[in-house]
């Protein structure tokens, strides 16, 4: 097994990307950043795949969205905010498709039906 960090930088010297392999495959978090130095996004990977919590945000600083994945297909709740901080959208996702609020309860909840052994 070999950990490599890899960085990419822009043309001035900033640093444009850190991402994390092992084996070969992005593995652990990558981290994108704007050309004047903030933090543009982070994106968790296992074996080359798009696996947990990604974050973009604004040049702020503050979180544009937030989505949840799963071996490289959106699952789970997305968030959109505006700059502000409020939520300007909510949307829910089941192994990459878009479903409604409704679907996901249900989703869920049968989920821990299954685990309770119900």
């Amino acid at each position: 097994m070999k950990d490599v960090e890899h960085i990419e930088y822009y043309f001035t010297g900033e640093i444009k990307s850190i991402i994390n392999y092992l084996d070969g495959y992005k593995n652990g978090y990558s981290v994108d950043y704007y050309p004047i130095g903030e933090i543009h996004s982070k994106i968790n990977y296992l074996d080359d795949k798009r696996n947990g919590e990604t974050i973009t945000y604004y040049r702020s600083g503050d979180i544009l969205y937030k989505m949840n994945y799963i071996d490289d297909n959106l699952h789970g709740e997305s968030i959109d905010y505006y700059i502000n901080g409020e939520i300007s959208r909510k949307s829910y996702y089941i192994c990459g498709e878009f479903v409604s609020e409704l679907e996901w309860i249900s989703y869920i909840r049968n989920i821990k039906l299954e685990l309770l052994g119900l």
